[in-house]
Protein backbone atom coordinates (compact mmCIF):
# COMPACT_ATOMS: atom_id res chain seq x y z
CA UNK A 1 0.00 0.00 0.00
CA UNK A 2 1.33 3.45 -0.97
CA UNK A 3 2.07 5.68 2.01
CA UNK A 4 0.77 9.25 1.82
CA UNK A 5 1.52 12.45 3.71
CA UNK A 6 -0.63 13.63 6.61
CA UNK A 7 -2.87 16.03 4.64
CA UNK A 8 -3.97 13.33 2.20
CA UNK A 9 -7.29 12.62 4.01
CA UNK A 10 -8.17 16.32 3.77
CA UNK A 11 -7.47 16.23 0.05
CA UNK A 12 -9.66 13.15 -0.37
CA UNK A 13 -12.58 15.07 1.16
CA UNK A 14 -11.92 17.97 -1.22
CA UNK A 15 -11.64 15.64 -4.22
CA UNK A 16 -14.88 13.90 -3.24
CA UNK A 17 -16.61 17.30 -3.16
CA UNK A 18 -15.24 18.16 -6.64
CA UNK A 19 -16.37 14.80 -8.03
CA UNK A 20 -19.87 15.31 -6.61
CA UNK A 21 -20.08 18.69 -8.36
CA UNK A 22 -18.93 17.14 -11.65
CA UNK A 23 -21.60 14.45 -11.27
CA UNK A 24 -24.20 17.18 -10.83
CA UNK A 25 -22.86 18.86 -13.97
CA UNK A 26 -23.42 15.79 -16.16
CA UNK A 27 -26.44 14.62 -14.11
CA UNK A 28 -24.82 11.19 -13.67
CA UNK A 29 -26.67 10.77 -10.35
CA UNK A 30 -29.92 10.41 -12.32
CA UNK A 31 -30.57 6.90 -13.69
CA UNK A 32 -30.04 6.75 -17.45
CA UNK A 33 -33.52 5.37 -18.09
CA UNK A 34 -35.13 8.69 -17.11
CA UNK A 35 -33.18 10.88 -19.53
CA UNK A 36 -32.48 8.11 -22.06
CA UNK A 37 -28.78 8.86 -22.41
CA UNK A 38 -29.19 12.63 -22.79
CA UNK A 39 -27.87 13.46 -19.32
CA UNK A 40 -24.62 15.02 -20.55
CA UNK A 41 -26.33 17.51 -22.84
CA UNK A 42 -28.94 18.61 -20.28
CA UNK A 43 -26.85 21.52 -18.92
CA UNK A 44 -25.78 22.81 -22.38
CA UNK A 45 -29.43 22.65 -23.49
CA UNK A 46 -30.39 24.58 -20.33
CA UNK A 47 -27.77 27.24 -21.17
CA UNK A 48 -29.07 27.51 -24.74
CA UNK A 49 -32.62 27.93 -23.43
CA UNK A 50 -31.44 30.76 -21.14
CA UNK A 51 -29.61 32.44 -24.03
CA UNK A 52 -32.86 32.28 -26.05
CA UNK A 53 -34.73 33.75 -23.10
CA UNK A 54 -32.32 36.69 -22.84
CA UNK A 55 -32.54 37.38 -26.58
CA UNK A 56 -36.37 37.19 -26.51
CA UNK A 57 -36.57 39.56 -23.52
CA UNK A 58 -34.21 42.07 -25.14
CA UNK A 59 -36.25 42.15 -28.35
CA UNK A 60 -39.83 42.18 -27.04
CA UNK A 61 -39.58 43.92 -23.64
CA UNK A 62 -38.96 47.61 -23.18
CA UNK A 63 -35.26 48.30 -22.48
CA UNK A 64 -33.38 51.37 -21.26
CA UNK A 65 -29.56 51.65 -21.15
CA UNK A 66 -29.32 50.08 -17.69
CA UNK A 67 -31.45 47.09 -18.67
CA UNK A 68 -29.57 46.65 -21.95
CA UNK A 69 -26.27 46.48 -20.07
CA UNK A 70 -27.70 43.93 -17.64
CA UNK A 71 -29.02 41.89 -20.58
CA UNK A 72 -25.58 41.95 -22.23
CA UNK A 73 -23.96 40.77 -19.00
CA UNK A 74 -26.43 37.94 -18.42
CA UNK A 75 -26.12 36.86 -22.07
CA UNK A 76 -22.32 36.63 -21.73
CA UNK A 77 -22.72 34.81 -18.42
CA UNK A 78 -24.83 32.08 -20.06
CA UNK A 79 -22.42 31.87 -22.97
CA UNK A 80 -19.69 31.34 -20.37
CA UNK A 81 -21.78 28.64 -18.67
CA UNK A 82 -22.30 26.88 -22.01
CA UNK A 83 -18.56 26.85 -22.76
CA UNK A 84 -17.49 25.76 -19.27
CA UNK A 85 -20.02 22.95 -19.08
CA UNK A 86 -19.10 21.64 -22.53
CA UNK A 87 -15.37 21.76 -21.70
CA UNK A 88 -15.89 19.81 -18.48
CA UNK A 89 -18.14 17.23 -20.15
CA UNK A 90 -15.98 16.69 -23.24
CA UNK A 91 -12.72 16.44 -21.28
CA UNK A 92 -13.95 14.27 -18.40
CA UNK A 93 -11.17 11.71 -18.98
CA UNK A 94 -8.50 14.42 -18.96
CA UNK A 95 -9.93 15.83 -15.73
CA UNK A 96 -9.66 12.36 -14.21
CA UNK A 97 -5.98 12.22 -15.28
CA UNK A 98 -5.30 15.58 -13.60
CA UNK A 99 -7.00 14.45 -10.38
CA UNK A 100 -4.89 11.28 -10.37
CA UNK A 101 -1.79 13.46 -10.85
CA UNK A 102 -2.75 15.44 -7.75
CA UNK A 103 -3.31 12.18 -5.89
CA UNK A 104 0.23 11.09 -6.76
CA UNK A 105 1.69 14.33 -5.37
CA UNK A 106 0.41 13.35 -1.91
CA UNK A 107 2.46 10.15 -1.87
CA UNK A 108 5.52 9.88 0.37
CA UNK A 109 8.58 10.14 -1.90
CA UNK A 110 11.81 8.20 -1.58
CA UNK A 111 13.70 11.46 -1.08
CA UNK A 112 12.95 13.12 2.27
CA UNK A 113 13.63 16.63 0.91
CA UNK A 114 10.80 16.21 -1.60
CA UNK A 115 8.40 14.75 0.98
CA UNK A 116 9.06 17.59 3.46
CA UNK A 117 8.47 20.21 0.77
CA UNK A 118 5.27 18.50 -0.40
CA UNK A 119 4.00 18.23 3.16
CA UNK A 120 4.50 21.97 3.72
CA UNK A 121 3.06 23.29 0.45
CA UNK A 122 0.15 20.87 0.06
CA UNK A 123 -1.11 21.51 3.56
CA UNK A 124 -1.05 25.24 2.88
CA UNK A 125 -2.77 24.98 -0.52
CA UNK A 126 -5.63 22.86 0.87
CA UNK A 127 -6.24 25.53 3.49
CA UNK A 128 -6.25 28.26 0.81
CA UNK A 129 -8.65 26.32 -1.45
CA UNK A 130 -11.09 25.82 1.41
CA UNK A 131 -11.03 29.54 2.24
CA UNK A 132 -11.58 30.51 -1.42
CA UNK A 133 -14.50 28.09 -1.83
CA UNK A 134 -16.13 29.30 1.39
CA UNK A 135 -16.04 32.81 -0.05
CA UNK A 136 -16.89 31.87 -3.64
CA UNK A 137 -20.18 30.06 -3.04
CA UNK A 138 -21.91 32.64 -0.76
CA UNK A 139 -20.74 35.60 -2.85
CA UNK A 140 -21.97 34.05 -6.12
CA UNK A 141 -25.39 33.21 -4.68
CA UNK A 142 -25.61 36.68 -3.12
CA UNK A 143 -24.77 38.22 -6.50
CA UNK A 144 -27.58 36.22 -8.11
CA UNK A 145 -29.97 37.25 -5.34
CA UNK A 146 -28.98 40.91 -5.78
CA UNK A 147 -29.84 40.83 -9.49
CA UNK A 148 -33.15 39.08 -8.75
CA UNK A 149 -34.17 41.59 -6.08
CA UNK A 150 -33.26 44.54 -8.29
CA UNK A 151 -35.43 43.38 -11.20
CA UNK A 152 -38.29 42.40 -8.89
CA UNK A 153 -38.08 45.85 -7.29
CA UNK A 154 -38.27 47.67 -10.64
CA UNK A 155 -40.81 45.07 -11.89
CA UNK A 156 -38.85 44.36 -15.05
CA UNK A 157 -37.71 41.25 -16.88
CA UNK A 158 -34.26 39.92 -17.61
CA UNK A 159 -35.21 36.31 -18.45
CA UNK A 160 -38.76 36.08 -19.76
CA UNK A 161 -40.41 32.90 -21.04
CA UNK A 162 -39.68 32.68 -24.77
CA UNK A 163 -42.92 33.01 -26.76
CA UNK A 164 -44.91 34.63 -23.92
CA UNK A 165 -45.23 38.19 -25.21
CA UNK A 166 -45.70 41.14 -22.83
CA UNK A 167 -49.25 42.46 -22.38
CA UNK A 168 -50.19 46.04 -21.61
CA UNK A 169 -50.80 46.37 -17.83
CA UNK A 170 -50.36 42.60 -17.54
CA UNK A 171 -48.88 40.99 -14.41
CA UNK A 172 -45.30 39.70 -14.47
CA UNK A 173 -45.73 37.40 -11.46
CA UNK A 174 -45.20 34.13 -13.34
CA UNK A 175 -42.40 35.67 -15.38
CA UNK A 176 -40.61 36.62 -12.14
CA UNK A 177 -40.90 33.04 -10.85
CA UNK A 178 -39.37 31.85 -14.13
CA UNK A 179 -36.60 34.44 -13.87
CA UNK A 180 -35.75 33.66 -10.22
CA UNK A 181 -35.57 29.92 -10.96
CA UNK A 182 -33.25 30.33 -13.94
CA UNK A 183 -30.84 32.71 -12.23
CA UNK A 184 -30.47 30.64 -9.05
CA UNK A 185 -30.01 27.37 -10.97
CA UNK A 186 -27.52 29.10 -13.25
CA UNK A 187 -25.52 30.37 -10.29
CA UNK A 188 -25.05 26.79 -9.09
CA UNK A 189 -24.23 25.51 -12.59
CA UNK A 190 -21.47 28.11 -13.07
CA UNK A 191 -19.86 27.12 -9.77
CA UNK A 192 -19.53 23.44 -10.73
CA UNK A 193 -16.77 23.73 -13.39
CA UNK A 194 -15.25 26.74 -11.59
CA UNK A 195 -14.62 24.63 -8.48
CA UNK A 196 -12.74 22.00 -10.51
CA UNK A 197 -10.73 24.72 -12.27
CA UNK A 198 -9.81 26.45 -9.01
CA UNK A 199 -8.87 23.22 -7.24
CA UNK A 200 -6.60 21.93 -10.02
CA UNK A 201 -5.19 25.40 -10.68
CA UNK A 202 -4.25 26.02 -7.06
CA UNK A 203 -2.56 22.61 -6.89
CA UNK A 204 -0.31 23.68 -9.75
CA UNK A 205 0.81 26.49 -7.43
CA UNK A 206 1.86 23.87 -4.90
CA UNK A 207 3.54 21.67 -7.53
CA UNK A 208 5.65 24.56 -8.84
CA UNK A 209 6.64 25.57 -5.31
CA UNK A 210 7.67 21.98 -4.56
CA UNK A 211 9.75 21.84 -7.75
CA UNK A 212 11.40 25.15 -6.85
CA UNK A 213 12.31 23.79 -3.40
CA UNK A 214 13.78 20.68 -5.01
CA UNK A 215 16.09 22.82 -7.15
CA UNK A 216 17.16 24.92 -4.15
CA UNK A 217 17.86 21.78 -2.12
CA UNK A 218 20.05 20.32 -4.85
CA UNK A 219 23.25 21.46 -3.12
CA UNK A 220 22.24 19.59 0.04
CA UNK A 221 22.20 16.24 -1.74
CA UNK A 222 25.15 13.95 -1.22
CA UNK A 223 27.51 13.94 -4.23
CA UNK A 224 27.16 10.17 -4.62
CA UNK A 225 23.39 10.54 -5.09
CA UNK A 226 23.40 13.71 -7.19
CA UNK A 227 23.11 11.94 -10.55
CA UNK A 228 20.07 10.01 -9.36
CA UNK A 229 18.58 13.21 -7.97
CA UNK A 230 19.08 15.07 -11.27
CA UNK A 231 17.31 12.27 -13.14
CA UNK A 232 14.49 12.57 -10.61
CA UNK A 233 14.29 16.35 -11.17
CA UNK A 234 14.16 15.86 -14.94
CA UNK A 235 11.31 13.35 -14.65
CA UNK A 236 9.32 15.66 -12.36
CA UNK A 237 9.88 18.62 -14.69
CA UNK A 238 8.68 16.67 -17.74
CA UNK A 239 5.66 15.43 -15.79
CA UNK A 240 4.76 18.99 -14.76
CA UNK A 241 5.08 20.21 -18.36
CA UNK A 242 2.89 17.38 -19.70
CA UNK A 243 0.20 17.85 -17.05
CA UNK A 244 0.12 21.63 -17.46
CA UNK A 245 -0.21 21.17 -21.22
CA UNK A 246 -3.14 18.85 -20.54
CA UNK A 247 -4.59 21.42 -18.12
CA UNK A 248 -4.35 24.07 -20.85
CA UNK A 249 -6.09 21.79 -23.37
CA UNK A 250 -8.97 21.01 -20.99
CA UNK A 251 -9.61 24.65 -20.10
CA UNK A 252 -8.52 26.29 -23.39
CA UNK A 253 -11.99 27.52 -24.36
CA UNK A 254 -12.84 28.20 -20.71
CA UNK A 255 -9.89 30.60 -20.38
CA UNK A 256 -10.72 32.28 -23.69
CA UNK A 257 -14.41 32.80 -22.96
CA UNK A 258 -13.70 33.71 -19.32
CA UNK A 259 -11.42 36.55 -20.41
CA UNK A 260 -13.75 37.74 -23.19
CA UNK A 261 -16.79 37.77 -20.91
CA UNK A 262 -14.84 39.26 -18.01
CA UNK A 263 -13.93 42.21 -20.22
CA UNK A 264 -17.65 42.79 -20.90
CA UNK A 265 -18.45 42.38 -17.17
CA UNK A 266 -15.77 44.85 -16.06
CA UNK A 267 -16.83 47.39 -18.68
CA UNK A 268 -20.46 47.08 -17.58
CA UNK A 269 -20.14 46.81 -13.81
CA UNK A 270 -18.52 50.25 -13.51
CA UNK A 271 -21.57 51.78 -15.16
CA UNK A 272 -23.96 49.78 -12.94
CA UNK A 273 -22.20 50.96 -9.78
CA UNK A 274 -23.11 54.57 -10.60
CA UNK A 275 -26.79 53.68 -10.44
CA UNK A 276 -28.70 55.05 -7.46
CA UNK A 277 -29.57 51.46 -6.46
CA UNK A 278 -25.99 50.22 -6.96
CA UNK A 279 -25.98 48.41 -3.60
CA UNK A 280 -27.76 45.49 -5.34
CA UNK A 281 -24.76 45.08 -7.65
CA UNK A 282 -21.99 45.10 -5.01
CA UNK A 283 -21.87 41.25 -4.77
CA UNK A 284 -21.77 41.15 -8.59
CA UNK A 285 -18.82 43.56 -8.52
CA UNK A 286 -17.00 41.25 -6.09
CA UNK A 287 -17.69 38.19 -8.26
CA UNK A 288 -16.54 39.88 -11.47
CA UNK A 289 -13.30 41.25 -10.05
CA UNK A 290 -12.73 38.14 -7.94
CA UNK A 291 -12.95 35.69 -10.85
CA UNK A 292 -11.10 37.90 -13.33
CA UNK A 293 -8.43 38.89 -10.81
CA UNK A 294 -7.87 35.30 -9.65
CA UNK A 295 -7.38 34.12 -13.23
CA UNK A 296 -4.92 36.93 -13.98
CA UNK A 297 -2.98 36.32 -10.74
CA UNK A 298 -2.85 32.61 -11.57
CA UNK A 299 -1.41 33.33 -15.02
CA UNK A 300 1.10 35.82 -13.59
CA UNK A 301 2.27 33.39 -10.90
CA UNK A 302 2.67 30.44 -13.28
CA UNK A 303 4.73 32.46 -15.75
CA UNK A 304 6.93 34.22 -13.19
CA UNK A 305 7.55 30.98 -11.26
CA UNK A 306 8.55 28.94 -14.31
CA UNK A 307 10.63 31.82 -15.62
CA UNK A 308 12.87 31.58 -12.53
CA UNK A 309 13.59 27.84 -12.82
CA UNK A 310 16.49 28.33 -15.22
CA UNK A 311 18.04 31.00 -12.95
CA UNK A 312 17.58 28.86 -9.84
CA UNK A 313 19.32 25.96 -11.56
CA UNK A 314 22.21 28.24 -12.58
CA UNK A 315 22.61 29.53 -9.01
CA UNK A 316 23.29 26.01 -7.70
CA UNK A 317 26.84 24.67 -7.43
CA UNK A 318 26.66 22.96 -10.80
CA UNK A 319 30.35 23.67 -11.37
CA UNK A 320 31.26 21.19 -8.61
CA UNK A 321 29.45 18.36 -10.42
CA UNK A 322 30.97 15.82 -12.75
CA UNK A 323 30.95 16.34 -16.52
CA UNK A 324 28.06 13.91 -16.95
CA UNK A 325 26.02 15.73 -14.28
CA UNK A 326 26.80 19.11 -15.86
CA UNK A 327 25.40 17.83 -19.16
CA UNK A 328 22.24 16.85 -17.32
CA UNK A 329 22.12 20.36 -15.81
CA UNK A 330 22.34 21.87 -19.30
CA UNK A 331 19.51 19.68 -20.57
CA UNK A 332 17.21 20.62 -17.68
CA UNK A 333 18.16 24.32 -17.96
CA UNK A 334 17.49 24.28 -21.71
CA UNK A 335 13.97 22.94 -21.14
CA UNK A 336 13.29 25.40 -18.30
CA UNK A 337 14.38 28.42 -20.38
CA UNK A 338 10.94 28.41 -22.00
CA UNK A 339 8.52 29.51 -19.26
CA UNK A 340 4.90 28.54 -19.68
CA UNK A 341 1.70 30.31 -18.72
CA UNK A 342 -1.96 30.50 -19.71
CA UNK A 343 -3.22 32.32 -22.77
CA UNK A 344 -6.59 33.51 -24.03
CA UNK A 345 -7.28 32.08 -27.51
CA UNK A 346 -3.67 30.86 -27.53
CA UNK A 347 -2.44 34.42 -28.22
CA UNK A 348 -2.98 36.80 -25.30
CA UNK A 349 -1.06 36.28 -22.06
CA UNK A 350 -3.33 36.22 -19.01
CA UNK A 351 -1.49 38.18 -16.31
CA UNK A 352 -1.71 41.26 -14.09
CA UNK A 353 -0.93 43.54 -17.05
CA UNK A 354 -4.14 42.33 -18.72
CA UNK A 355 -6.09 42.91 -15.49
CA UNK A 356 -4.84 46.51 -15.18
CA UNK A 357 -5.51 47.25 -18.87
CA UNK A 358 -9.08 45.93 -18.66
CA UNK A 359 -9.84 47.92 -15.49
CA UNK A 360 -8.49 51.09 -17.15
CA UNK A 361 -10.66 50.37 -20.20
CA UNK A 362 -13.66 49.88 -17.89
CA UNK A 363 -13.19 53.31 -16.33
CA UNK A 364 -12.84 54.92 -19.79
CA UNK A 365 -15.92 53.08 -21.08
CA UNK A 366 -17.95 54.21 -18.09
CA UNK A 367 -16.93 57.82 -18.65
CA UNK A 368 -17.91 57.55 -22.33
CA UNK A 369 -21.35 56.11 -21.51
CA UNK A 370 -22.11 58.89 -19.08
CA UNK A 371 -21.00 61.44 -21.63
CA UNK A 372 -23.43 60.03 -24.21
CA UNK A 373 -26.26 59.36 -21.73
Amino acid sequence: MVECIECHPEYLKLEKFVRILLKILNLSFIPGKYLRGYRKIAIPVFALYCLTSVAFTTIYFKRDLMKLICSAMIFMAYFQLLTKSLSALIHSNELETLLQFIQKIHEVHQIDLVTNSARRHLKRIIRIIKIVLRILFPVNFTAGAGIILYFVYIDSMLLAMPGVFPKLNGTLFYQHIHQVSLIQISTLMVLLPDTALLTIGFYFFAVLNIFSDIIQDLDKVDSSKKTEFLIYIHKIHCDILNKFKLFGQVFFFTFTIQIATSVVFVLSVFFLMYNEKSVAFIPLLLVVFGEFGTLCIFGEFIYSKTERFSTELYLTKWYECSLEEQKMFLMIMHISQKPFGIKAAGMYDINLVMFIDVVKAGVSFCALLYTLA
